[in-house]
């Protein structure tokens, strides 16, 4: 499955945000498929205008963010992020497939969640150095083929069970039925510890907290396009209204009926 059917998953409030900034992704070259998902490109000009808050609930893999002055490599968020646009920017970014990073020697992914790391600490380049030869390309193309040369540096070996977790996890997106970890022991016939095992050492999260992004992401598109509440959290696996709203609100902050009424606006 390519990710970029899933390219607007996960930004918050969206027909606010297309006023703002434009986003686009790229799929890596061949080469590079076993380890990255896809290149993520933003840009925008505020100049003259208020500065832009955007909301984000991120995929469930790290990125390496390129920016002037604030490159850096980013965990998995385990709530939603907001980032300050202002001024005249581009961000290039590198989402890795969930649990690829865990390629670069092993380390245990649970100490990424919520915190960065500098580029350095796992290429052989800075990352001053690496925003001047990625920037100083002309168009976006040339821009992806400078980062694809440092990027190829210091490859790490494939590792069969990062297959495995994202054909679980292209499932848990393709199938909203899929709500329960138990759904996912059954059609892979694992044991549920061998199961939270392998996602707590790749991706640094539980199952179900992939099972409950992945909804959210659903929950937040659906809501903006006015879906009924009710409805859809039955849709999700939901018993009642009530714990569906406990859920949204502990990651999104706000309720659904209070994220619906602000979508309504934009």
């Amino acid at each position: 499955m390519s990710d970029l059917n899933q390219l607007n998953k996960g930004i918050l409030r969206l027909e606010e945000a297309k006023k703002n900034f434009t986003i686009s992704r790229h799929l890596p070259s061949e080469h590079l498929r076993f380890l990255i998902r896809h290149y993520w490109i933003v840009e925008w000009n505020l100049n003259g205008e208020f500065p832009h808050r955007q909301e984000v609930l991120q995929h469930p893999g790290v990125n390496i963010i390129f920016q002037r002055g604030h490159s850096h490599i980013h965990g998995i968020e385990s709530k939603k992020s907001t980032y300050l646009l202002e001024g005249e920017g581009q961000i290039i970014g590198v989402l890795f497939r969930p649990g690829a990073f865990h390629c670069y020697g092993g380390l245990p992914m649970t100490d990424f969640i919520d915190r960065t790391a500098s580029i350095s600490d796992f290429f052989p380049f800075d990352a001053r150095w690496a925003e001047k030869e990625i920037f100083s390309q002309g168009g976006i193309v040339q821009k992806l083929a400078c980062l694809e040369a440092l990027l190829t540096r210091n490859l790490p070996q494939p590792d069969p069970n990062v297959d495995l977790l994202n054909k679980m996890i292209d499932r848990i997106i393709e199938d909203r039925c899929i709500t329960r970890v138990d759904d996912l022991v059954r059609e892979y016939n694992m044991t549920p510890r061998t199961l939270q095992r392998m996602f707590k050492q790749y991706i640094g999260v539980s199952p179900k907290w992939v099972i409950n992004r992945y909804r959210m992401h659903e929950a937040c598109e659906s809501i903006e396009k006015g879906e009924d509440i009710t409805e859809l959290s039955l849709e999700l696996g939901y018993f009642d209204q009530a714990h569906f709203s406990k859920d949204f609100k502990a990651v999104i902050g706000k309720s659904p009926k209070a994220y619906a009424k602000l979508s309504r606006r934009s």
